[in-house]
């Protein structure tokens, strides 16, 4: 559970970074491109003397490394614009329980993984928290021209999280930090050639206050998918993923009461509770 926690650490500490972002004007796209330089950059120094391009691209996992890379910055992409179109509570909620995908693949893909009546209550548990904690009694009411943006960001943040968990898990003598390295370097290769084409589309200029930004986010990001991927290697997914989840809600929404004075009303508080239990009960199974 020790990778699990630095995991649930550094994810809440990149959305309390996001939560900054509009009071010292960060452009988010800027900003997730240098962090995508930052994350490859730290990767592949740090095993700079262990590697060379012939043997990474020669690797089993390589094309899962490039497909997975594009999915990141995508799935950012789709985050930032449902919350922008459907709203951030709707948004939020496809994103969390996503977590249904990689938990019921991983007990259908792995021998030693099982869905027990207790793990799936967990499950069950977990989503109920989502519900809750993202409840603000606004009017859900969504544009049915953008209904596919929450479904596609439902779809795609879960076949994402299966398929890192998938590759984890299928090759023998695994190198998740060289892997982690490529996935930001392929996600760096898409971000840049977005960033190209806002400068020439709106005359985006590369700004130094994004780039700081850039740089925190970035050493959060690798530590985070590093971590991510230490866990899902000896924690099955039945626990890994709603535990990571209800830890990340209920950890974020704690730190937007306290740090950001955000408001809550009851049911939220009750999501909060559920999700706190939520992990000890799944722990104790």
């Amino acid at each position: 559970m020790f990778y699990l926690t630095l995991v649930i650490l550094t994810s809440t500490s990149i959305l309390v970074l996001f939560k900054l972002f509009p009071k010292y004007d960060i452009h988010i796209l800027q900003a997730i491109v240098v962090n995508y330089i930052t994350a490859a950059v730290l990767g592949f120094a740090i095993q700079w003397n262990s590697f060379s391009v012939d043997t990474v691209i020669h690797e089993d996992w390589f094309v899962y490394a490039i497909v997975i890379g594009c999915i990141f910055i995508l799935t950012f992409q789709v985050f930032a614009y449902s919350s922008q179109t459907v709203g951030v509570a709707i948004t939020a909620i496809s994103s969390k329980i996503s977590v249904v995908i990689p938990v019921f693949m991983g007990a259908f893909l792995y021998v030693n993984e099982s869905l027990s009546f207790l793990k799936i209550l967990g499950l069950v548990f977990a989503i109920i928290s989502f519900l809750l904690v993202f409840n603000n009694n606004a009017n859900f009411k969504i544009n049915p021209r953008f209904i596919f943006l929450p479904v596609l960001l439902f779809v795609v943040n879960g076949l994402n999280d299966a398929m890192q968990t998938y590759v984890q898990r299928k090759f023998d003598g695994f190198n998740s930090m060289l892997f982690v390295s490529c996935i930001f370097f392929f996600s760096l290769l898409v971000g840049v050639i977005w960033l190209i084409i806002n400068y020439f589309r709106l005359k985006q200029k590369l700004l130094g206050r994004n780039i700081i930004a850039g740089i925190l986010l970035g050493i959060l990001n690798f530590v985070s998918t590093f971590y991510f991927f230490k866990g899902v290697a000896v924690v099955e997914s039945a626990v890994f993923f709603p535990v990571l989840n209800t830890g990340v809600v209920s950890l974020s929404a704690i730190t937007g009461f306290f740090v950001f004075k955000e408001k809550f009303n009851l049911i939220n508080w009750i999501g909060i509770l559920v999700a706190i239990g939520t992990i000890i009960f799944i722990a104790w199974i």
